[in-house]
């Protein structure tokens, strides 16, 4: 069972746990989302609460691109798809959370993707356990 943390890191106004993160830098973390559009659909965010890309510094692009990078790797070889990777920079472009953000979306023949159409939100223990699966694929990424 995986092993419950106490800590967190700030995503907008809410407290994700540690519990729920598959990867933590120094820069970046990158967790399951609550409520994803597809399976296997996860967010890579900065640590620092910036709203905008333009506003992370030039050290914090190079981890948050690299990051991103890995989990797309690492999803496309799990789930034998292709990976949507998505960012709404600012609330015009459909940004809910203020936040920076990018989502990886693992998707099949599916051509478009909504992402204000969610399937069922999950548990904090589903995505536990979603964070924990994915975390032996990254154990050397954890602080």
């Amino acid at each position: 069972m995986p092993k419950v943390s106490n800590q967190f890191v700030q995503f907008g106004s809410k407290q994700l746990p540690f519990s729920q993160l598959f990867i933590l830098r120094k820069y970046v973390y990158a967790t399951v989302n609550l409520k994803p559009v597809l399976p296997n659909h996860v967010l890579v965010c900065s640590r620092r609460p910036v709203k905008r890309l333009h506003e992370l510094t030039e050290i914090e692009t190079v981890e948050f691109w690299i990051t991103v990078q890995e989990v797309a790797k690492v999803l496309t070889e799990q789930t034998k798809m292709n990976c949507d990777i998505t960012i709404q920079d600012g609330k015009e472009a459909g940004q809910t959370v203020e936040h920076l953000h990018c989502h990886i979306i693992p998707i099949g023949k599916q051509k478009v993707i909504n992402l204000d159409k969610t399937i069922e939100e999950k548990s904090e223990q589903d995505m536990t356990n979603e964070a924990y699966r994915l975390r032996a694929y990254f154990e050397q990424s954890l602080l």
